[in-house]
């Protein structure tokens, strides 16, 4: 239980308030390790807990005289605006201010954050740089570094750019690395920059939560579109995250999804940051079906998502670990569904030997929801939909075209598509 770690009574209150009353394993074995003030790495799943694994520490030993005390470092913006919102919620009833701080955003703004009082930094390495040049952000009070996701910092190339961040850092404060997996090249970076750390891994051989059920179908890219929504129709999903390889595949599964009738929201790297986040809000909020590219998998902690549906399938096994990591958390069930072209069929056994985990095969006769793609389109195209999702396949460079006039007469009031859920 939380009551026994000796936390502030206001923490308290507000885990509580969270119904946060029971710790997870991987905050049962780092917080007392971090309120010690030792370093650690954690390896733990994805959807284990391990943002208030670190946030709680943190915020049980700052005061409000210090300034810049604490980094957190994360691998994108989602991901560093959810761990300020989880850092907010738990220390609601501290006066402590966190500032987030990103590309894509007013720098001037994050600026005057800072200079406003900042106790905790949360940010993405780019921007934390930058304002590092600048002189803005002074390094020489930071007592806290987490690095988050380190894995995934790895593979999008931040491997240099934390370097530079740990040598502009004090050498006397306390480090912790989080990470799914922890390969060679973060272990030397460990190595070089933490003081006697203590390796704290949960579920040792398991890359996945045990709560997620892995299906698969096998579906040619004309009709993968008519497994998708086979998958829909009979699943139900109460919230489901659709990923695709492409922001263009994004687009157009989003784009036949609104035809079909189905309430979605898109998510990619190519929408603004505003729009990225609009995105998030309305999924979070009110509708059940997310659409996106890669950038929702990095870490996003968004509640109650039953269903990961791989449209596209992902080469990287890691990037399935990934993906599948947004069910299923914090001990809840999920399912994770991914549909692979014949010539992807290989890949079922490398995700099921690295993630030790077993797909299972499911088959959806999906003649019918083929006929009534044909028929929504028929009036679009010179030819039928079959050969032109074939032409595209979902991985083509080239545009999806069809006529707007013909959504708002699909989407009439004297309409009712079969798919609308």
């Amino acid at each position: 239980m939380f009551d026994s770690m000796n936390l502030r009574k206001e923490i308290l209150t507000a885990l509580h308030e969270m119904k946060f009353d029971e710790p997870t394993e991987v905050q049962k074995q780092a917080i007392p390790l971090e309120l010690e003030g030792k370093d650690v790495i954690v390896k733990s799943k994805t959807g284990s807990g391990k943002t208030a694994a670190f946030v709680i520490p943190i915020l049980n030993s700052l005061e409000k005289s210090e300034k810049q005390a604490a980094m957190i470092i994360t691998p994108t913006r989602e991901l560093a605006l959810q761990v300020t919102e989880v850092v907010r919620d738990i220390g609601k009833y501290l006066q402590l201010k966190a500032v987030t701080i990103y590309g894509g955003a007013s720098i001037n703004y994050q600026i005057r954050e800072i200079k406003n009082g900042a106790n905790i930094i949360i940010g993405t390495p780019g921007r934390i740089i930058d304002l590092i040049k600048r002189g803005e952000l002074l390094t020489t009070s930071i007592r806290f570094l987490v690095l988050d996701e380190v894995d995934i910092m790895l593979d999008m190339g931040f491997i240099d750019d934390i370097k530079y961040i740990l040598s502009k850092l004090p050498k006397k404060r306390q480090t912790m690395f989080f990470s799914a997996t922890i390969p060679e090249e973060i272990k030397h970076i460990t190595f070089n920059y933490t003081n006697n750390p203590i390796n704290v891994n949960i579920g040792t051989g398991e890359v996945t939560v045990s709560t997620i059920q892995h299906f698969y179908s096998i579906a040619s890219g004309s009709d993968k579109f008519a497994t998708l929504l086979a998958y829909l129709d009979e699943k139900k999903p109460e919230k489901a995250i659709i990923f695709c390889k492409t922001q263009r595949n994004a687009e157009k599964i989003y784009s036949m999804m609104q035809d079909i009738g189905i309430r979605a929201v898109l998510m990619h790297g190519g929408l603004s940051q505003n729009r990225r986040e609009h995105s998030l809000n309305m999924f979070k909020d009110n509708i059940n079906m997310l659409i996106a590219t890669n950038v929702a998998s990095r870490g996003l902690d968004i509640d109650n998502v039953s269903d990961i549906i791989n449209f596209d399938a992902e080469t990287d096994p890691k990037a399935y670990v990934h993906r599948v990591g947004r069910s299923a958390r914090m001990g809840k069930s999920g399912r994770a569904f991914t549909i692979f072209t014949p010539s992807e069929k290989y890949l079922v056994y490398e995700i099921e030997n690295y993630a030790k985990i077993k797909l299972s095969y499911v088959e959806f006769n999906i003649s019918t929801y083929k006929e009534k793609i044909n028929e929504l389109y028929k009036e679009d195209f010179k030819h039928d939909t079959e050969s032109a999702l074939r032409r595209n396949n979902f991985n083509s460079n080239r545009s999806f075209n069809r006529n707007k006039p013909y959504k708002k007469r699909f989407g009439s009031r004297g309409y009712h598509s079969t798919f609308k859920r």
